[in-house]
């Protein structure tokens, strides 16, 4: 095929080369096919029941995993999809249809049909969002009642793909493996639609409004896709190639910019394309990348093969800066797929994060010697997710140490120093991090974990949102004596939760003694802003304050003081 210049207008910055991948829609008449026959109506309302139920858990986890890859903000997006396919005013009409003779495909797909054309015909560009939604959520439904598999978002012989479609749901573009996919093009579409949305938030370059001219047929051809400037190119000549935006999206010079307290900001990343972002934002580093990205929605485990190269793409992509891995950090919200588990009355306190890892001795060997295999020439830096006690971190020493010795004896090149660090999530290790410091080289705060199990509060719970916020009297504390107990033995403190990225709360977080915040590539300005005006000694005054304060009202009043002395004007949501 010739050469084709397709115009469409820009959704999501970046550029990327790779084979277009044509990703089919399928409308809900489609989802019932095959199943379109009346049955008994008690058993198809039980049915029906079930699939929307756990429909509203799949949607909960995409909104906690996405959350913690873009932002509460993008997460929000999936949970009022999870508030649809809990909500009556969804399921009762889908139940009186069924008890009318349907079966529950059919009654699914005709009531969110129904229901979203209906909001799609207010002349209002939010309720219009939330028929797309909704249709969005009675495709899921419907795929659960079929077993139909959601479409293939990556090419099987592991090419970089650019997916091509009409137009994508927002949980699919959630989805997509950014390692994997290069960027999206899209027949139609808006910049102020969900899937664009989503896209910006991951760092996943699109092009929008295309039209007719992107076809099925064009399926399977090489193309440059330049979301900045809003064009596909269909079998790129050498020109083209040579004109792909070098820094496409980043806007910034990607040297990490320093400030005058010599506080680190890193980047959380999920992803090669998010670290790959975070290195043309600036980040001094990165902070966490969140491997369970790579494992969840799968039905078999990455190999080490995989992970090893996956991993080395990411620290290939920060040069001489530094990159912590964490851990598999699944199980509570974050169930995977390839990972059978009895049932557990309360997950989040269950087998998760090290937990798990310590339990399924393969599963970790395999992800430690790719984590040790992916840069031997630099330090590997190795983040344990979920530690409770000095036993478990000793456990995990051990199998680290036995990983490389075993590596090494096949003949293996790893890294020759291994820096072993801790999330602080549990109350318990914030209360004995004077007997952790000196076994550790680093400590790490997950504030949005730290925060639920401290308050006793389940921050999936809209009802206890009041109590989700590090202005907590008891989360100043707990990150005060963080910090005391490991500046005793000379180790550093990241905070890699939510509140590293906000303005308001960073000054109270310096003045405790944290060093590193690590934030979403896209909030690194923000954070960079807010401490190029910080004041160290009110920040540290603020800090003592703080720490004395007996409620949230207060902790507020002591960090607004903090904040009013600085420029920190601009919030980028991450």
């Amino acid at each position: 095929m010739a050469r084709r210049l397709l115009i469409g207008r820009a959704g999501s910055p970046g550029a990327a080369v790779g084979r277009l991948l044509w990703v089919e829609a399928l409308g809900p008449g489609q989802a019932a096919d095959g199943d379109s026959q009346p049955r008994d109506a008690r058993a198809e309302a039980d049915r029906l029941r079930a699939a929307m139920a756990a429909a509203a858990d799949e949607l909960g986890a995409l909104a906690r995993e996405t959350a913690g890859r873009a932002g509460e903000e993008i997460g929000a997006i999936f949970e009022a999809q999870a508030l649809f396919a809990r909500d009556p005013g969804i399921l009762d009409p889908a139940l009186a249809a069924v008890s009318a003779g349907a079966s529950a495909v059919e009654a699914i797909d005709r009531v969110a049909a129904e229901q979203a054309d209906l909001l799609a015909g207010v002349d209002d560009a939010y309720f219009r969002e939330r028929a797309a939604d909704l249709r969005d959520v009675g495709r899921r439904v419907a795929d659960l009642l079929t077993g139909r598999t959601r479409p293939d978002l990556h090419r099987r012989d592991g090419q970089t793909a650019i997916l091509a479609a009409d137009d994508l749901d927002p949980s699919l573009v959630a989805a997509i493996r950014p390692e994997l996919v290069g960027g999206i093009a899209l027949v139609g579409g808006a910049p102020s639609g969900h899937a664009a949305i989503v896209a910006r938030a991951l760092g996943i370059p699109l092009v929008l409004g295309i039209g007719a001219s992107l076809a099925r047929e064009l399926d399977e051809c090489a193309a440059l896709l330049d979301g900045d400037g809003g064009r596909l190119v269909v079998e790129p000549a050498e020109d083209d190639l040579a004109s792909l935006p070098a820094s496409a999206g980043a806007g910034v010079s990607g040297v990490p910019s320093a400030n005058r307290h010599g506080i680190h900001v890193e980047a959380n990343v999920g992803s090669i394309a998010e670290a790959e972002l975070a290195a043309r934002l600036g980040a001094d580093g990165i902070g966490l990348v969140r491997t369970e990205l790579l494992f969840l929605g799968r039905t078999v485990a990455p190999g080490l093969v995989e992970q090893r190269a996956v991993y080395r793409r990411i620290a290939d992509a920060m040069g001489d800066r530094p990159v912590t891995f964490r851990t598999l950090d699944v199980g509570g919200d974050k169930p995977a797929g390839f990972e059978p588990t009895g049932a557990e009355a309360n997950p989040a306190l269950g087998v998760r994060g090290l937990r798990l890892g310590l339990r399924r001795e393969v599963l970790f060997d395999t992800q430690i010697q790719a984590i040790l295999e992916a840069s031997p020439a630099r330090p590997a830096r190795i983040l344990l997710p979920m530690v409770s006690s000095l036993e478990e971190l000793r456990a995990a020493r051990i199998a680290i140490e036995r990983v490389a010795d075993r590596a090494r004896a096949d003949g293996a090149a790893v890294s020759s120093e291994v820096r072993i660090g801790v999330m602080v999530e549990v109350p318990a290790l914030a209360l004995v991090a004077d007997m952790i410091a000196p076994e550790v080289d680093f400590f790490s705060i997950g504030t949005n974990d730290l925060i639920q199990y401290t308050l006793a509060a389940d921050r999936t719970n809209p009802e206890l949102a009041e109590l989700a916020t590090p202005f907590q009297p008891a989360i100043i504390r707990l990150i005060g004596a963080t910090c005391r107990a490991a500046a005793a033995h000379g180790r550093p403190v990241a905070v890699c939760g939510e509140a590293a990225a906000d303005p308001d709360v960073v000054g109270l977080l310096v003045g405790l003694g944290v060093g590193e915040l690590s934030v979403a590539p896209r909030a690194i300005a923000s954070v960079q802003a807010a401490l190029s005006g910080l004041e160290l000694g009110a920040a540290r005054d603020a800090a003592t304050a703080a720490e004395a304060a007996p409620t949230v009202a207060a902790v507020r009043a002591i960090a607004a003081g903090v904040r009013s002395v600085t420029p920190m004007e601009t919030r980028i949501a991450g």
